[in-house]
This record gives C-alpha cells, structure tokens and sequence, in this order.
C-alpha cells in the first residue's frame, strides 16, 4: 500500500510509476528505500536555481545526489557525482570530513560555512555552502546548498589589500562607535600587534580628552548623525598603553539609502611630524641664522626690510653694505634662482602660507646652500610680510650629494653602477632626440671569469675586475661614462662619438687590458661589443644589438671585439 500524504507520500507514488531499470539510470543503488530517496530529492530540488548537493557524512562523505544546477557548475554528470566523495570536490580533501560531520549533528537550520571547491576541469572557486541536516525516508544526510562568491571573495581581496598598502590609519565603525573593520597601519599606531584586538573596542576607547565627556558628540560621531563629513581635522587619539598622539583625522559617511550607516575614518599619525618640527625648531634656536623681514606689495613687488646683526658676515660681505639695497641681493642669487625664490615667495603670499625653500647664493669658496623658513602675515594696504629665518645647511647639501654619489657607485671598483648608467643613457638619448648628434655603446666582459673564481678564488676575481676597471678609466674621456654593468660586465657610454671611435677605444682597451698581470693568474682578456644609436632607435634596442655583439665576441673565440 502507498502512503499518502505528505512529500514522501507523493516521492512514493512517483517511485511506483518506475520499473527497477529506470531508477538504477539515475541512482548508483537503486533498492526500494533509495529509490524513494532519489525521487522525493528530485522532486524537492531538481528545479532549484542554486547547485545542491546530498551528502552522506557516515558513509566517508559520499555524495548521494545532486541536483541539475550543481552537474552545471562543478561540470559532472549527476552519475559522475554520485560516485565522488565531499573530499573529492573540497580543497581540504579528507580533513573536510569532520567539519561535515560537525555540521551534521547540528540543529535548528542552515548554517553558512566558506570552502574552496574544486571544478572537474580543476578551477578552484571559493564557495559559500549552507549546510545542514535532512531527514530522507528515515536516514540522516547533509543537505549543502552552494553559492558561488569568488567574485566577492576577489572584491573583499582586492579592498583589504587596498586598505593594507596606505600608509594612514583607516577603520570603519558603525554609527554607535563600533569598529567595522581596522587596517593595519589602524592597529599598528593603537599599538596593538591583531585587528581581533581593536575591533573589540568602541572608537571612543581611542579618542581620549577628545571624547566629549560634557555629553556633546565628538566630530567623527557627529558625523555619523548628521552624514557631513570632517576634513583635515587635528586632533588627539589613545594608544593602547594609555600615551597621546596626535593626529590628522578625515572622516567620511558610509550611505545605504539615504540613511548613513557608519563612517569611514582615515587618520595620520603626526608623531613624528611633530618631532621633526621641534627638532627643526631647536635646531633654529640653536645654530647661527640670519634673521630676515620682507615685505611683498599687491602688485607683487619684494624688497627686504630687515636682516640681524650676523648676516654681513653671514653672506660675506662688507661690513659698510646695506643688504635691503635690491643691488646687493641681486648679486647673491643668480638671475634664475631669484627668478624661482620670487615665484615661491608670491606663492606663499597668495596662499596665506608659510614659507620654505632651498636655494644657492654666491660667495667665497663657491658660496652656500641656505634653507629659508617665514611665516607671512597681511597688511590692510594688500601687502604680505614676512618674517622668518635663512640656515646654512652648505654641509647637509653636501653629505646629500655625497650619499647620492655613493648610491650610484659600484663599491668594489669605484665605477658608476648599473642605476647611474641608465640615468645618463636617458639624458644621452634626449640630447641626441634634440641634436641629432648619436652616441655609442661599448660592453665589455671579462672572459672566462668563473674559472677564474674557481680556480684562483675570489680574490683573484676582484682584482681582475678592479684592474680592468682602472684601464677603461684610464682609456676613456673625461665626458665618457664608464660603469660596472653587473657581474663581470662593464659598459661604457660614448657621447656624440660615431661607431668608428668607438671601436678605436674598444681596440686600445683590447689590448690594454691583455698586458694585465695579476697576481695569481697569468693575464686576463675581455670580449667587447660595440655599437652606435641609429636615427629614430630606442635605447633598449642599441642594448640589445650590442649585447647580441659582445656574445658573438664570445662564440667566435673571446678577446676580441665584434660590431653591432
């Protein structure tokens, strides 16, 4: 007798329409029982637009069913399917097993889990599965209904990685003060090591004198009530151990609708900036300076009003001068440097900004390098005036310029290095854009340079490199640039030099470097190739020829050199 009734009442009468050959089509075993099972799953979610999955997770996870939707998706026919196991299709492979058996023993619903399942064809997508038992003709199974969230996934990847490369604070917090979600940099100036360890805190933990305890709203709150948002506002903030710092804070509504859900709030940690400034403020009050008045007319014209006591002597210049003559100051600073410290002075004028700029003047020993700081204020007439402070800073310019150089030079061999020779290819290659006038390009490379590592050790390598360094320093011009390309490679750079030059030099440095004698070895030799920029070619290009050169130098039996 039939039951009647109910889904399985209805799962039976389809099941009595079928003989024992059509269920087992669709079904791996097909006895009374399972046959119910498969028709009463067909019945419930054949249709369903999502992917659905029927699990077994006491039968080593076996997958019992799926629906038409999950065959589309994960590209297995449903018999396929009902011979594959959970681990089969899940990233985790068998140490998925447990989880599904967790899920299995839960009640009350569905709940959303995030897996990373694998398609036939081996794409991996991530998933998000609500899974939770079923009763089917009185045995318990895993229903597991599948969305696809890769998209999202990339999304919520793409915004986190986003959010972890800026170099400000950023956190989102609800519209009670609740953190939404922090950023690293967030959580490194709280001085907490997790986001896990702020989020549990309210903004206002953080907010500290600024938190408004006479019951007014502190700013970034207000903004979250009245959806306005705060630029550049500074303020103070708590670390976790209690300290201040200060800070710049942006803060922006985050709308669904028209309502305003929570505030996105960016902030910058001015601690050192504010270290830097009273370090610059000490510094001011402790090193001799000239202090200055100037006074800049609506109609842009400058002329100094006032310098200290020092300055004569500060710019080196007699005693009987009047610095606030226009004649005197011009003949400190260059007709182009006075050109630009005008056009930065105006600038500051008409922005209410202060003042600072770097510039050179003249004087004994090549004159100095001085840094200029003011604060400009306005006169009811239009006119700006500025008083403010000029420092020596001759030796800090200097130390730059000798960092630069050291970071540009091949430490072993004292060339210029790879990064410098590239910067002057550049320049070689505009001029000859504007003038017509081509270079040339020599690569040398010291041959077989491992063996003689290998067999004499390194310090006999570094000799042969310095050696064969001296020698393309000395074969070359003063306006040729010659560097340590990498490795046993060199290069030099010919400006306006044709092909045929070129190649006089290479043979000079042929031989030049064959005369060498070392220590440990009996002579060094090197292979060359040389070429010449052509109309209309880019650097990359003559690189390329001329390195093509110096390998068929190689190939045709080292120490000697080859045309591009």
């Amino acid at each position: 007798m039939k039951e009647e009734g109910g889904v399985e009442g209805m799962a039976a009468e389809h099941v009595a329409e079928k003989t024992p050959s059509q269920c087992c089509g669709m079904f791996l075993h097909c006895p009374t029982q399972n046959e119910t099972r498969c028709v009463l799953f067909d019945t419930l979610f054949g249709t369903n637009s999502a992917p659905i999955l029927l699990i077994d997770p006491d039968d080593d996870g076996a997958i019992v069913d799926a629906n038409s939707k999950a065959a589309e998706f994960y590209g297995y026919s449903r018999e396929t399917f009902r011979t594959l196991h959970v681990w089969d299709i899940n990233t985790l492979n068998r140490s998925v097993l447990p989880v599904m058996r967790e899920i299995s023993s839960w009640s009350g619903g569905h709940y959303p889990q995030r897996f990373r399942h694998r398609l036939s064809d081996g794409t991996i997508r991530d998933v998000q599965v609500y899974a939770g038992p079923i009763e089917l003709v009185g045995q318990r199974l895993l229903l597991c209904i599948i969305h696809d969230v890769t998209a999202v996934i990339e999304v919520e990847q793409f915004n986190r990685l986003l959010l972890e490369s800026v170099n400000v604070g950023v956190c989102g917090i609800d519209t009670t003060g609740a953190f939404t979600f922090v950023n690293p940099e967030a959580v490194s100036a709280f001085g907490f090591l997790h986001e896990s360890e702020v989020v549990r805190h309210g903004i206002l933990r953080f907010l500290g004198e600024d938190a408004r305890a006479d019951g007014e709203p502190h700013p970034i709150l207000r903004v979250a009530a009245t959806g306005v948002a705060l630029h550049d506002v500074d303020c103070s903030m708590l670390r976790a151990d209690g300290t201040v710092f200060p800070v710049r804070v942006v803060a922006s509504p985050i709308r669904v609708g028209d309502r305003v859900e929570g505030v996105v709030v960016s902030f910058t940690d001015l601690t050192r900036e504010r270290e830097r400034e009273d370090q610059i403020a000490d510094l001011i009050n402790t090193l001799p300076g000239v202090v200055f008045q100037a006074e800049m007319t609506a109609d842009g014209h400058l002329g100094a009003t006032y310098f200290n006591g020092a300055a004569k002597a500060f710019f080196g210049l007699p005693e009987g001068a009047d610095l606030t003559s226009p004649a005197i100051l011009s003949s400190l600073v260059d007709r182009a440097g006075s050109i630009e410290l005008l056009r930065s002075l105006k600038a500051s004028a008409l922005h209410r900004l202060p003042w600072e700029r770097e510039f050179q003047i003249r004087g004994p020993g090549g004159g100095k390098w001085l840094l200029g700081r003011a604060r400009s204020r306005s006169r009811a007439n239009g006119t700006v005036v500025f008083n403010g402070v000029l420092l020596d800073i001759t030796d800090r310019k200097g130390l730059e310029t000798r960092l630069e150089e050291a970071a540009l030079t091949d430490p072993l061999t004292g060339l210029w290095n790879r990064r410098r020779f590239e910067q002057v290819v550049e320049q070689a290659t505009a001029h000859f854009v504007r003038s017509g006038r081509p270079y040339s390009l020599v690569m040398i490379d010291i041959d077989h340079f491992k063996r003689l590592n290998d067999q004499f050790g390194h310090v006999a390598g570094d000799e042969a490199l310095c050696r064969v360094a001296d020698v393309l320093q000395h074969r070359s011009r003063q306006s040729d640039c010659v560097a340590r390309w990498g490795g046993e490679e060199f290069a030099i750079l010919l400006p306006e030099t044709g092909l045929a030059l070129a190649s006089i030099l290479a043979s000079d440095i042929l031989l030049q470097v064959a005369d060498i004698k070392l220590a440990t070895a009996d002579h060094v030799t090197v292979s060359i190739g040389v070429g010449e920029l052509a109309a209309g070619e880019e650097a990359h290009v003559l690189f390329r020829r001329v390195d093509a050169a110096l390998y068929r130098a190689k190939a045709n039996g080292r120490n000697r050199i080859e045309r591009a």
